[in-house]
Formats: structure tokens, C-alpha cells, sequence
């Protein structure tokens, strides 16, 4: 299908706002997927917030040149897909990688995290394994809750052990 250079021009001015827009995004290749996988991997991706664009290369490089996702360009190669997101990496990379080991055909090409780290495909995969923002924040807060229940339970202590030798001396004094 031919475009006018109107249409060309338009869709290189949505791509570079949505490259603005994105905290991370990911090359994909979904060659191979059928359209109902294609519908899932975008219907679990959709699920954590992020979204599954096909792009044009040579559009996606035009509308890339100059900002950080002109990174990128070495993978704008074959059929492309951008999954972008506009501010979790981690849970679209694990969501990504996930999809991935169910279907082989899905070929994670590369991404760029946090705007300005390019990863290949392999670097994608370390990224799925870190822990996700839920996590972090868990961790974080068990962190910070555990020296508090430690500091409530010793000043609680005292007051237990005050309590029970004045039970066992009301018990020695009721007996005598």
C-alpha cells in the first residue's frame, strides 16, 4: 500500500510522539504468530499498560533521527513491531520474554530502557529478570517495616515481663 507523503509525514509525527511519550520500548518480530497469539501478546501486554504498534523501518528511523531511540537503529530490520510503554520496563520485558518461551516465532530484536540504555535481544532477557516496581516497592517496605516491629516488640518486652512477675507474686501472696 502506498502512502502520500502527507499520510508519511503524519505517521512519522505519531511515532515521534509516542518515542516522547515511552519510558521504554521494544522491538519485536511476530513473523510466525498467528493472529489469534497476536491478539493475546497484545491483549497481556495491554493488561500492564503498554502497547503493540507495527511500524514501518524506514518511517521509525526518520521519526527516531536525533532522539534516543535513534539507538535502535541497527534493528529496524524485516518486519518490526514497537511495544512501548510509558514508564515500566520490567513488567512489559517479563511479559515479552514470557510470551516468547510459549511462542518461538516471536523474536525479541532489542529495546531501550529508561530512554537512553540500548539493549539487544539478550539484554532484554536480563531485564525480565529483575525484580518489577511491585516488587522493588515490597521489598523496600519489608525492609523498612522490620527494624520497626523489632523496636515495638522490645519496648513491649519490659512492660511483659513487668506484668508477669506481678502475676506470680499475686499468685505467691494469694497461697500464703
Amino acid at each position: 500500500m502506498s502512502y502520500t507523503r502527507q499520510e508519511k509525514e503524519a505517521q512519522i509525527g505519531d511515532m515521534k510522539e509516542m518515542f516522547e511519550a515511552s519510558n521504554s520500548l521494544y522491538l519485536v518480530d511476530m513473523t510466525g504468530l498467528s493472529s489469534n497469539e497476536i491478539n493475546t501478546l497484545r491483549a497481556d501486554l495491554r493488561a500492564k499498560g503498554a502497547t503493540v504498534r507495527v511500524v514501518k523501518n524506514r518511517l521509525a528511523k526518520r521519526a527516531a533521527a536525533g532522539g534516543p531511540v535513534e539507538k535502535l537503529d541497527e534493528w529496524f530490520r524485516g518486519p518490526t513491531a514497537i511495544v512501548y510503554h510509558e514508564s515500566e520496563p520490567i513488567t512489559t520485558a517479563k511479559a515479552l520474554v514470557d510470551f516468547a518461551k510459549d511462542h518461538p516465532s516471536l523474536e525479541i530484536k532489542a529495546g531501550l530502557i529508561d530512554r537512553q540504555d540500548a539493549v539487544d535481544a539478550a539484554g532484554v532477557k536480563v531485564v525480565s529478570s529483575l525484580p518489577g516496581l511491585d516488587e522493588t516497592r515490597s521489598m523496600l517496605l519489608s525492609l523498612i517495616n522490620g527494624p520497626a516491629q523489632k523496636l515495638v516488640r522490645l519496648l513491649n518486652t519490659p512492660t511483659t515481663q513487668m506484668v508477669t512477675v506481678i502475676e506470680k507474686k499475686g499468685e505467691a501472696g494469694s497461697e500464703g
